[in-house]
C-alpha cells in the first residue's frame, strides 16, 4: 500500500469521525433548545379566562362563607363581644365585591398586555408532543454513541442523558 493509499484512509477515517462528532453536538444542542422549550410551556402563564375564571371562584369562595353572619351575630347575640381587630378577608372580600372583581381582574387583563397565555389542555398536549421529541432526540443520540462503541471510539455520555434511551433495546435504536 502507497502512502497516497494510506492518506486516503486516514483522511477518511478523520472525515467521518469529524461527522459523527459533529453529528452528535447537533443532537445535543437540539437536545438542549428541546429542554429549553419544554420549560417555557410549563412556566407560560394560563390563558387569561382562566386567570379570570380563578378570581371569580377564589371571590366566589371567599364571599360565599359564613364569615359575615358570624360578625353580625356577635351585634345581635345577647352577650356582645366585640369583633377582633383584625377583619377576616372573606369580610373584606365581601365588602368590596365588585371593585375587587375588577381591581384585580384588570390587573390580570393588563399583564398579558399582547402576550397570550396557555389553556391547560394545549399546554397538556404541547408538553406531551415536546417531551416525546425530546425522547426522540436522545435515542438519536444513544444510537450514535452505540455506534461510535463499535467502530472502537469511546464517547462520553451526558450526566443527564435519559435513562429510557441508554438503557432502551439496541434493536429499537435502528
Amino acid at each position: 500500500m502507497s502512502d497516497i493509499d494510506l492518506r486516503r484512509i486516514v483522511e477518511k477515517s478523520v472525515a467521518g469521525g469529524q461527522t459523527l462528532m459533529t453529528t452528535l453536538e447537533d443532537i445535543r444542542k437540539r437536545i438542549v433548545l428541546k429542554r429549553y422549550s419544554i420549560t417555557k410551556i410549563q412556566q407560560a402563564p394560563v390563558s387569561s379566562d382562566e386567570a379570570l375564571q380563578r378570581l371569580n371562584d377564589w371571590i366566589e369562595a371567599a364571599t360565599a362563607g359564613s364569615a359575615v353572619e358570624n360578625l353580625a351575630a356577635r351585634f345581635t347575640a345577647p352577650g356582645y363581644r366585640q369583633p377582633a381587630s383584625s377583619v377576616p378577608l372573606e369580610i373584606i372580600a365581601a365588602a368590596i365585591f365588585g371593585p375587587l372583581r375588577d381591581l384585580i381582574g384588570g390587573a390580570i387583563s393588563e399583564s398579558y398586555g399582547s402576550a397570550k397565555g396557555i389553556s391547560a389542555a394545549d399546554r397538556a398536549r404541547e408538553l406531551a408532543k415536546a417531551e416525546r421529541e425530546l425522547l426522540e432526540l436522545e435515542c438519536a443520540e444513544e444510537a450514535i454513541i452505540r455506534h461510535a462503541e463499535q467502530c472502537g471510539i469511546d464517547v462520553l455520555r451526558r450526566i443527564d442523558a435519559d435513562p429510557r434511551a441508554v438503557l432502551c433495546s439496541g434493536e429499537f435504536l435502528k
